[in-house]
């Protein structure tokens, strides 16, 4: 833990005020996704991706089957669909309504 301390601080990254983490709204999250500006793309494909790993991957629950053609293109896409069509919130949580609501597995199949 010190050396992490110690490599910020060099990197100039200890000098300034404490980074505060601040959650990302679902209205936030879809300015980013229908954005053409690459950063932008770019943030959306990442956070999306970053969340479905942390949601999903891991412990995915019974029931969500993703195609095989699941990529972080098509996951943007429904979850940029979902933030289309509901209210405000967190979009940690709109990521997890949608990846529910998209990709259900079919009556009496397997989870993959």
């Amino acid at each position: 833990m010190r050396v992490i301390a110690v490599l910020l601080f060099v990197a100039g990254l200890g000098a300034g005020p404490a980074f505060a983490w601040t959650q990302v709204s679902s209205q936030d999250l879809a300015a980013a996704c229908h954005s053409t500006e690459a950063p932008k793309r770019a943030f959306c494909l990442g956070y999306v991706s970053g969340i479905y790993d942390l949601q999903f991957v891991l412990n995915p629950p019974a029931g969500i089957c993703p195609p095989a053609n699941f990529n972080p293109d098509l996951l943007a896409e429904v979850v940029t669909a979902y933030l289309d069509t509901h209210e405000e919130g967190p979009a940690t949580t709109a990521i997890g309504q949608a990846i529910v609501r998209f990709f259900p597995c079919p009556a009496g199949a397997q989870r993959r």
